[in-house]
């Protein structure tokens, strides 16, 4: 395995290499320079730079050489070592230690090495291109003022001459087509705002529709009856409503839908369980299921436990 040739290869690569017991090698760049007769920036020039004393320690070295040679870091490190062993010994020895394509180490008095760079070595950088103005633009930022008011044609109007001045013109289509949009936007507005206020109203209504008829009216009522309120009492006048029996039993609204047919599959499948049920049209968009109860003197007890039993968390009242 030639290590002298991976020293080189990741020495351009990387722009550093470091070798355990010999030192390390920089690629330093020179900065870039205007040549005058040229009007042009040279490139940057790369030199080869050796430092015996210190270094970067890694295995970035030893993982490049594993890479190439298809073998371990372990290994490949293993290699690296002999090779800088055996190196030192040839620079004691009065040996030189040669890496190719980049220089050559030598030793000297008291081991101290030294790194010669091989003269046929040119590391160089794309130059950098350098802008400047053509001649013509030159020319022309040297000419007087002068000269350029000379070659400038004024037109002058005659005596004679007529000048008319034009009113300034409306563009109707936009102003129209701004018009239209802005009524859009508030016919909208309007609408959603009508829309929204329909919705609450038609709310409003039906929870005073479906108001419990417990809410007293004022004054003692009769044992076994359940209060009405007024607007219980003006829907069951305009339309028939449940009533009570002779013996004084009442019907409770355990559940209220806006179609019929709801309100019709609900009473069927609460007959198929063997409930006593019943439909009640109140109006076309209020379908009670209702059951008829006998009169007890405790209301609020029978109707808690008929709400925990068929509409939890809804509303369940007495109508007469």
């Amino acid at each position: 395995m030639d290590i002298a040739n991976y020293v080189g290869l990741f020495l351009l690569k990387n722009e550093y290499c470091f070798m355990p017991g010999i030192g390390s090698l920089q690629v330093e760049k020179r900065p870039s320079v205007y040549d005058k007769e040229a009007q042009k920036m040279t490139a940057p020039v790369y030199e080869v730079k050796y430092r015996q004393a210190g270094g970067s320690i890694d295995d970035s070295f030893a993982n490049f050489i594993a890479n190439n040679e298809r073998i371990s870091i372990a290994h490949a490190a293993n290699h690296l070592k002999d090779f800088c062993a055996r190196a030192r010994m040839d620079l004691r020895e009065g040996r030189e230690v040669i890496i190719p394509g980049i220089g050559k180490f030598t030793g000297g008095a008291n081991e101290s090495i030294q790194f010669v760079t091989d003269p046929q070595l040119q590391i160089e950088g794309k130059p950098i291109p350098f802008f400047r103005n053509s001649p013509a633009v030159n020319q022309k930022k040297e000419e007087a003022i002068s000269n350029i008011i000379e070659r400038t044609n004024i037109r002058e109007p005659k005596a004679d001459e007529e000048i008319e001045y034009k009113a300034p013109s409306v563009n109707w289509g936009k102003i129209i087509a701004l018009i239209v949009i802005l009524l859009i936007v508030i016919g909208g507005i309007v609408y959603l705002f009508m829309y929204l206020n329909k919705d609450k109203t038609a709310e409003k209504q039906q929870q005073e529709a479906v108001q419990p008829a417990e809410a007293s009216t004022g004054g003692e009522q009769r044992a076994g009856t359940a209060p009405v309120s007024p607007d219980t009492a003006a829907n069951t006048a305009s339309s028939p409503a449940p009533s009570a029996s002779t013996d004084g039993s009442y019907k409770v609204v355990l559940q209220q839908y806006p179609t019929r047919d709801k309100a019709e599959s609900r009473v069927a499948k609460l007959k198929s369980y063997g409930n006593n049920v019943e439909l009640y049209a109140m109006d076309s968009t209020n379908y009670y299921v209702v059951m008829p109860v006998t009169a007890t003197a405790d209301t609020t007890r029978l109707i808690d436990s008929l709400r925990r039993q068929f509409n939890p968390g809804g509303k369940v009242f007495i109508v007469r």
